[in-house]
């Protein structure tokens, strides 16, 4: 019986590495989308630390560009994807030499939270107000710099939300 003991829990004790276990591809996939948002967001500090315009100018228009959720409400990734496509078309049609490290980030990061709303069902959607803020973005060209700082300031505080998502993502699945 002694023998059995021994050689029961030496087998235990060889699997239980196997049962923890790697990380499957969606922590992975959070992982990685959580490593970029963060790197994301220091860039858009650092950009926007160099300029930053009056807070008491106005602009109608800029309710086209996407802002998170109020409150504790939790976006799913589905809404999120879409609103990283909005932020990718603002900053390309912005084609500003100084943010096309965040351009770049921005659209894998997307990449990243399109297959992580797959993984958990939730439905993508292109940017429905593209040619709207497409347009906006054109007519109020020489607004750049304000524009481009209220488009990453509101990219950060998109990222941030996105963070907290990250911590417990929302099925999309129904119930």
């Amino acid at each position: 019986m002694k023998n059995f003991a021994m050689s029961a829990w030496t087998i235990l004790w060889l699997l239980a590495p196997l049962c923890s276990g790697r990380p499957t591809a969606t922590d992975r996939l959070i992982r990685d989308t959580r490593l970029l948002a963060r790197t994301v967001i220091s860039r858009i500090q650092e950009a926007n630390n160099q300029f930053k315009p009056a807070p008491s100018l106005i602009f109608s228009g800029l309710d086209l560009i996407p802002e998170p959720l109020k409150g504790n409400n939790l976006e799913n990734l589905g809404t999120v994807d879409e609103a990283l496509g909005c932020f990718i078309e603002s900053l390309d049609t912005l084609q500003m030499d100084n943010t096309l490290q965040i351009q770049t980030d921005v659209k894998n990061l997307k990449v990243l939270v399109r297959s992580l709303a797959t993984s958990y069902g939730c439905s993508v959607s292109r940017c429905e107000k593209a040619h709207r803020l497409k347009r906006f973005l054109q007519k109020n060209s020489a607004f750049v710099f304000t524009i481009r700082h209220v488009i990453l300031d509101r990219l950060q505080k998109y990222l941030i939300r996105l963070l907290r998502t990250l911590d417990n993502p929302k099925s999309c699945r129904a119930s």
